[in-house]
């Protein structure tokens, strides 16, 4: 049973504990406490297909895609792998080498519902980064079009008093969501898609916060909090998230070339090959793409590594 948040769990993400290893194992702690949590709600979330959508959770040691350094921990709910793994090719196609290596995390490709713990507060909301592009141009052009910008306005004032919408790091204030209205939609949406400079993160988030004392004092109650408000969204991340029946921005058809298996030099899309040559020989992956041209994208990990069809055995 779920007993609810202590402040020892918040006092985990405290600056000072940021970027030490020593720490590790009080962050997995409330790791495994979110996770428990996550199951008490999975089952209700689901994207607009139906489909269950994924729980995980967010690293609990310093790593390259968090600047190594774990200022919160965080619980996601989005789409589950295969649904991701069908946009992928796509997604990633619009974003730099450099972009992938500093975070190759799926939340940075995809729309998500969350819940962040850190050192002052607990935040349950959704967010969208401007690299989740198939999302991000889902959204742009429904709100392009009025009759679908007013559902969307629609859906923002049915949320209570506590949430709020805002782009970047202050970059447009927070202003609460039923007080959103088309001018001040426009404004983010430009702000979001606007071109990132090195190293920078923008995102989307439409949110509202706990401070620590009345997290914990909520106790094993948190749960129904936590759940009441993920499903107030749901209906905002089932508008912005692609599917195939809601699809604005035509993938459909460029999914459907997709699934004639792609063939080079016996190598086929989901193939387990051994890269042979060059800086990442002797490294396993699932190739993930593979062109005209026999070039070949191979997932190491979460890692995509561009090489030629000869540098690639069947593992």
């Amino acid at each position: 049973m779920f007993g609810g948040f202590t402040d020892s769990d918040f006092d985990a993400y405290a600056p000072r504990k940021w970027r030490s290893n020593a720490f590790n194992r009080e962050r997995l702690e409330v790791k495994q406490k979110l996770l428990e949590l996550g199951k008490l709600i999975a089952g209700q979330l689901s994207a607009a297909d139906g489909s269950p959508l994924a729980c995980e959770a967010s690293a609990e040691h310093p790593a390259l895609w968090n600047q190594k350094q774990v200022r919160c921990q965080q619980l996601y709910f989005s789409r589950n792998e295969a649904a991701r793994r069908s946009l992928d090719s796509i997604i990633t196609r619009d974003r730099g080498l450099a972009s992938l290596i500093e975070d190759p995390s799926p939340q940075r490709s995809h729309v998500f519902l969350l819940v962040q713990l850190s050192e002052d507060q607990l935040l349950i909301g959704l967010r969208l980064h401007t690299d989740a592009t198939v999302d991000r141009h889902n959204l742009e052009k429904k709100v392009a079009e009025p009759w679908l910008r007013d559902e969307l306005l629609g859906l923002a004032a049915q949320l209570d008093d506590r949430f709020e919408i805002e782009v970047g790091d202050g970059e447009i204030e927070a202003i609460p969501m039923r007080e959103l209205a088309s001018e001040s939609l426009e404004a983010m949406m430009t702000a979001l898609a606007a071109p990132l400079r090195p190293h920078e993160s923008r995102w989307l988030t439409l949110a509202h916060t706990m401070k620590v004392a009345a997290a914990v004092a909520r106790g094993s109650d948190i749960v129904e909090d936590i759940r009441t408000s993920l499903l107030a969204l749901l209906p905002l991340y089932q508008f912005i998230a692609w599917s195939r029946d809601n699809d604005h921005v035509s993938i459909r058809k460029e999914l459907r070339q997709q699934t004639v298996a792609k063939t080079k030099r016996g190598l086929a899309v989901y193939d387990k090959v051994r890269i042979v040559s060059g800086m990442f020989a002797g490294r396993s992956g699932v190739i993930d793409d593979i062109s005209d041209k026999g070039v070949v994208r191979v997932l190491v990990g979460k890692l995509p590594v561009v090489v030629k069809a000869d540098e690639l055995v069947k593992a």
